[in-house]
């Protein structure tokens, strides 16, 4: 590892980047450095605001809570006006259905006996978030680790997930549609995938780090911390974190 942490360091120091992690590796490629060296373009992710990231478990990716709604217990049918503006449950299919009066003996108010049902939904991430994460075992080389990022179709604001370690720090983000690994080059364009070494990613101290465009003036801001990486990762994983709400 000190042979790869100095192969870093000279490509950073010499001012040369090119494409990073995308994808499988190949034989011999070390995960995260640049395979060719191209001219370096201004970054577009890694800067963040000073606020701090709140730290979150791999259990509130996919934690639910049971809600109870009002829905029909019987099919529809037609209701007094006097019925429906008594009860404010069925307050909306008042409002529409032509009823001028509570003693409106014209019109009718068509609707359902209604009751309590218990639907399952998610917990959002305490920033308002939904991310779905799905880990693909066995898809890359033994003693390696990939992680990519995606957002749904009606998610287009900049995201970025970054693999915080002793070693380098290796990105993945998104915006409007577009990706890219650690820099914003052409030959990182429509990169969603990077990597590391297995045996960094399951050190204790390594964790993932979620940022995302904030406020009005869309500010890059940390706002999640993931630990304990080795609960649900090894060697081979391919683990995909999809920004599915913000």
């Amino acid at each position: 590892m000190q042979m790869r942490n100095w192969l870093v360091s000279t490509v950073l120091g010499i001012g040369l980047v090119g494409g990073v992690g995308c994808g499988p590796l190949e034989d011999g490629q070390t995960p995260g450095v640049p395979a060719e060296p191209t001219q370096p373009e201004p970054s577009r992710g890694g800067s963040v605001s000073a606020m701090a990231a709140t730290g979150i478990s791999w259990a509130d990716f996919s934690a639910t809570q049971v809600n109870y709604v009002f829905s029909c217990a019987t099919s529809v049918y037609a209701h007094s006006c006097a019925f429906c503006a008594a009860d404010g449950l069925y307050a909306s299919e008042y409002a529409t259905s032509g009823c001028t009066s509570p003693g409106d003996i014209t019109h009718t108010c068509f609707t359902c006996d209604k009751a309590l049902f218990p639907m399952t939904e998610r917990v959002e991430l305490p920033d308002g978030d939904l991310i779905d994460v799905t880990i693909d075992h066995g898809v890359a080389a033994s003693n390696v680790v990939e992680f990519r990022l995606q957002s749904a179709s009606g998610i287009s604001r900049w995201k970025q997930v970054t693999l915080l370690s002793s070693s380098q720090p290796w990105k993945v983000w998104n915006e409007s549609g577009n990706s890219w690994c650690n820099w914003p080059s052409t030959s990182t364009a429509n990169c969603d995938t990077n990597s590391e070494w297995s045996s960094i990613v399951l050190d204790p101290s390594t964790r993932f780090l979620f940022s995302k465009s904030k406020g009005l003036f869309g500010t890059h801001t940390d706002v999640y911390e993931l630990s304990n990486l080795s609960a649900r990762l090894t060697g081979g994983d391919r683990v995909t974190f999809r920004w599915v709400q913000d």
